[in-house]
């Protein structure tokens, strides 16, 4: 059983719908009042090899349901923007080799085409709003790649429009962290850290730069979010680093090489690359802060429906 909730998107001269299909479990997660997070699904198809991804989903979600809240796994899955996708579904995303990584600027085509895909943060978010769910979970957001500062990830434009609290590790490690930083700043988009005034590293444990804020309790956060909420319209990066002993120090990560590849390919090719050059170390810092934001992503979405 689904549920078809419609955002609305306009052209000069209509307004027509946009269908999110729902699942069962999620809907009545939402209906009831209960504590809900989406959990994007580029990691499935793009970030981590397959097995360690379905390894990463399936802990993801046992963090999030451990704290009392549905997970929202969200992708395109043959041709709908599905959120709530089953572990069995997610096996499937896996094995589609030409799944699409789904951003804002192709998400309509894969969905006509009637293909798959996993969605990026910005995708993600979209489908979160859409839906009524506030908080998402996600490795690292995407951001400005190092060079003339032109190639610049679509999630710093979802997150300067859409109100959805985003917590991750920061930056991936391959891009220009503040420059990101920057831009986030400059579109109103507030940096909240998770018990530090450090910038998450993503890999890493934290980089030397500053985040807009210190917040210490969830509830805490929940009270900065909404009062932001009622005076603009952009989205809260929570960024919560990785433990030292988890993580790899980031001297080894800024030395990753850098490609011939831009758009759509260029992230994916260099975390290939990165984890080419230090093996499983990678996989296992990236399975821990995906955990381990899913678990924190939880408590904030229960803070939420509780205060």
């Amino acid at each position: 059983m689904r549920l078809y909730q419609f955002g609305y998107a306009r052209t000069r001269d209509k307004i027509y719908p946009v269908p999110v299909t729902i699942s069962s479990a999620v809907r009545q997660a939402l209906e009831s009042g209960s504590a809900v997070v989406a959990l994007e699904s580029a990691v499935i198809t793009h970030g981590l090899p397959r097995n360690a991804a379905l390894d990463a989903v399936g802990r993801q979600r046992a963090a999030c349901e451990a704290a009392g809240t549905m997970p929202a796994v969200v992708g395109v899955f043959k041709g709908e923007l599905r959120v709530g996708l089953t572990i069995d579904e997610c096996v499937e995303l896996a094995e589609h080799s030409n799944a699409a990584k789904v951003s804002p600027w192709n998400l309509a085509s894969t969905i006509v085409s009637g293909g798959y895909g996993g969605t990026t943060v910005a995708a993600t978010m979209i489908a979160a709003e859409l839906a009524g769910i506030h908080v998402m979970s996600t490795g690292g957001i995407g951001g400005v790649h190092p060079g003339d500062g032109q190639d610049v990830s679509a999630d710093l434009t979802e997150l300067a429009r859409r109100r959805v609290c985003v917590v991750c590790s920061g930056p991936k490690s391959i891009l220009d962290a503040a420059a990101t930083l920057e831009r986030l700043e400059t579109a109103g988009v507030p940096v909240l850290g998770w018990r530090s005034d450090r910038l998450a590293g993503f890999l890493a444990h934290t980089v030397d730069l500053p985040v807009s804020g210190c917040i210490d309790t969830s509830e805490q956060l929940v009270e900065v979010v909404r009062r932001h909420w009622e005076l603009t319209g952009t989205a809260v990066v929570v960024s919560n680093p990785l433990p030292e002993s988890l993580a790899i120090p980031a001297a080894e990560l800024t030395a990753a090489d850098q490609g011939e590849e831009r758009g759509a390919a260029r992230t994916p090719a260099a975390l290939h690359r990165l984890q080419s050059r230090l093996g499983d170390r990678v996989i296992a810092a990236n399975i821990a802060l995906l955990e381990r934001n899913a678990g924190l992503a939880a408590e904030i979405a229960r803070a939420f429906i509780t205060r």
